[in-house]
């Protein structure tokens, strides 16, 4: 049996969905927000903490990964556990730096507000079908980013799906979201499953720099540039063009 491009092709989509395993998603971060019932006095908290930058043009603090502002709204960057533990203490330390310790100070209005997560399907993408079987839910504009945008109404989230199978889900408000974003996102971009186009990226790099490196006179009419004279040759000529 010859076997032609397309069977090829379509044997090898068939061996890698036979292979497909468990999806690893990863969580990137975390970010919720937080409000205490309290004015804060941002340079007096920078002056008594360590690993702080206070920003006079915003009017935040920045301690790591936490942004606290003047009127007691913080935005914490952790995991979804470690978020609520955070806040806690943050909150602790602020109530100690404004003297209020004998004041019964909690949280208020504690919410997610962004989950970014991360995952690899173990095959290719056909991206551009995918936005045209789905223009609605769909946003499509490969001459101003890469990848293609997915609207998830419930849950909430917005998915960029990419060519080589990466999927980066932004906009989800807890971790279960983001599990019930992907199995929801999982069967439609298998059905524009395809080889993996990720296999030709250091072949197609080498062809990129060739054809930078060589000329058009190259390429099409194989002509062979003259040899650049040595700064002997060029010395010589100038030193003749003066004694002349």
């Amino acid at each position: 049996m010859v076997e032609t491009p397309e069977t090829a092709t379509t044997s090898s989509v068939n061996q890698e969905s036979e292979n497909e395993g468990e999806i690893d998603i990863q969580i990137r971060n975390v970010v919720c927000n937080f409000t205490l019932p309290l004015h804060i006095d941002l340079h007096r908290v920078a002056l008594h903490s360590g690993n702080v930058t206070f920003d006079r043009g915003r009017g935040v603090i920045l301690e790591k990964f936490i942004s606290l502002g003047a009127a007691g709204n913080f935005f914490v960057t952790l995991t979804e556990s470690e978020c609520k533990r955070a806040a806690r203490g943050v909150a602790r330390m602020v109530q100690k730096r404004m003297g209020r310790e004998a004041d019964s100070v909690r949280i208020r209005n504690y919410k997610i507000c962004n989950v970014l997560a991360t995952c690899k399907m173990p095959f290719g993408i056909k991206i551009e079908d995918l936005a045209k079987k789905y223009p609605d839910q769909t946003q499509y504009e490969p001459e101003l980013k890469v990848g293609l945008d997915w609207k998830c109404n419930d849950p909430k989230a917005t998915l960029r799906i990419h060519t080589t199978g990466s999927i980066t889900v932004l906009g989800a408000i807890s971790e279960n979201d983001v599990m019930r974003a992907i199995e929801i996102i999982y069967p439609i971009v298998r059905e524009f499953r395809c080889v993996l186009r990720s296999r030709d990226y250091a072949g197609s790099r080498k062809r990129k720099q060739f054809l930078r490196s060589s000329s058009e006179e190259d390429l099409f009419f194989d002509v062979k540039r003259p040899p650049r004279p040595s700064k002997q040759v060029m010395f010589l000529m100038v030193h003749y063009a003066f004694t002349f």
